[in-house]
């Protein structure tokens, strides 16, 4: 949900986890993103908020980051992506479960905001570190 849902009309998403794996180990992740929480806010005309929670999970076998690249959200109307955001998203450090937050201006037209119907996250990099024992 929107920080403050009485600020304008919203839409709202929920992903369940994200997880990155070092290259060639697919069976064990090294860290994740988990209770993705993504909206999109009218804060006025041709004025949009995008906003994203979720919960850094560094309770696998190492620790990660967006230094590659960020995470990519493309709002969709169909196949169609009518606006994009990208966070850079800080460390995700091993051993913790912390939550982490994003908020920022997005570029967006009034018609194509009521006709958001998707959001999708394309594939992207991070980089792991992994803990040794």
């Amino acid at each position: 949900m929107p920080s403050d849902s009485n600020r304008g009309e919203s839409k709202y998403g929920r992903i369940p986890f994200i997880y990155f794996y070092q290259k060639d180990a697919k069976a064990d992740p090294a860290f994740g993103l988990l209770d993705i929480e993504i909206s999109i806010q009218r804060r006025g005309p041709r004025s949009f908020q995008f906003e994203i929670y979720c919960i850094g999970d560094g309770y696998q076998s190492g620790r990660g980051s967006s230094a590659p690249q960020p995470l990519a959200i493309e709002f969709r109307v169909g196949a169609r992506a009518v606006a994009k955001a990208e966070w850079s998203y800080p460390t995700v450090l091993d051993g913790h479960m912390d939550p982490l937050s994003f908020s920022a201006g997005i570029e967006l037209n009034d018609a194509d905001f009521q006709d958001i119907d998707s959001a999708l996250l394309p594939s992207v990099r991070g980089e792991v570190t992994i803990r040794l024992e």
